[in-house]
């Protein structure tokens, strides 16, 4: 079977898919409306954030916040939709509408509903997919939601090759990879991009780096990062030397 087969196969399944979803939420939303179908239009009209419903039973407001969020899905307000999912706490409508996002190219509102719904298969696969096209930002955030390390390695190291020097830091330092933590901040000074080297060996605890990095933030007039270097080692008098003399 050639490419283009396999992707319109993909395709109609993915279609497919969605529509059996639709016609699952509109045959709940028939048998939920049984209940409360007389106070919807009230609901819609005032909108569900101005509407007491703390006099009804758990089901029912559980009824009316999923109906108005069916609705409001149907119309395309994603974040509207979102908000009532969220009180009934309906987890699978909430991965939904990440998929909505996901589709328009919306990745940070994407993982957000994803986090909501601690549907960790869909944060995983989203994260391959941003690490597939770069978006390196988004897939650091996937990665660390489902606590992915070596996928968050991936990221890291393709940070550096990009010049995305403080996201890789910040992923070297919260996996705790030291090498790759002084790698960043060697390639940080030949850049002068002398903060986030500062970042990067005070992770590290690379305290021959940082007063050295120290050093050269006096020649460059930087002080006070020259200060926050060598507090960060411990060296008390040459933090007050500057403080007193600059």
């Amino acid at each position: 079977m050639d490419s283009d087969s396999i992707v319109m196969r993909k395709l109609v399944n993915e279609m497919a898919e969605r529509s059996q979803k639709v016609f699952e939420r509109q045959a709940s939303r028939q048998e939920l409306d049984a209940s409360v179908r007389h106070l919807l239009p009230l609901v819609f009209e005032k909108g569900l954030e101005n509407v007491d419903l703390t006099m009804l039973s758990p089901e029912q407001r559980c009824q009316i916040t999923n109906a108005v969020g069916d609705e409001l899905f149907r119309k395309g307000k994603l974040k509207d939709a979102l908000n009532a999912y969220v009180l009934s706490t309906n987890r699978e409508r909430i991965s939904e509408v990440g998929e909505q996002f996901e589709l328009h190219g919306q990745l940070s509102e994407a993982i957000r509903c994803y986090k909501l719904a601690a549907d960790e298969e869909h944060l995983l696969a989203l994260g391959m997919k941003c690490l597939s096209k770069s978006r390196l930002k988004e897939a650091m955030k996937a990665f660390h939601l489902v606590d992915d390390k070596e996928s968050l390695e991936q990221v890291g190291e393709q940070c550096l090759d990009r010049g995305k020097f403080d996201l890789a830091v910040e992923i070297f330092a919260a996996s705790g990879n030291a090498e790759k933590l002084v790698t960043a901040g060697d390639l940080c000074v030949k850049e002068r991009n002398y903060q986030v080297a500062y970042q990067a060996y005070a992770s590290a605890q690379d305290y021959e780096r940082l007063n050295a990095l120290a050093s050269l933030c006096v020649q460059a007039g930087n002080h006070q990062l020259a200060a926050r270097c060598y507090d960060a080692t411990g060296n008390q008098a040459m933090v007050a030397f500057l403080q007193e003399n600059t």
